[in-house]
């Protein structure tokens, strides 16, 4: 016998594949859902990989302040170099 939370996600599921068939109404062939789930999943893709992109690009966005960060934190010395020939 499942426990509670398994026979409470299976019965879930159940409703949800009822829902979904009800969903298709009288008029729709299963393969026009089939299609249409098909289209869905592909769109779903393209947003996946271009929000997976846009990510890696913040990503690397970060990594470079991060970098600049501690090259700041371990030099501050040629920071101060700088100032102090700049004010000569």
């Amino acid at each position: 016998m499942p426990a509670p939370e398994q026979a409470s996600l299976v019965e879930e599921g159940q409703a949800q594949t009822r829902q979904e068939a009800a969903s298709t109404g009288p008029g729709m062939e299963p393969e026009t859902t089939a299609t249409t789930i098909l289209a869905s999943v592909k769109e779903q893709e393209l947003q996946f990989q271009r929000l997976t992109r846009e990510l890696e690009v913040e990503r690397q966005i970060v990594a470079s302040q991060l970098e600049r960060c501690r090259l700041g934190a371990e030099s501050p010395s040629i920071a101060s170099t700088r100032l102090s020939s700049a004010t000569t």
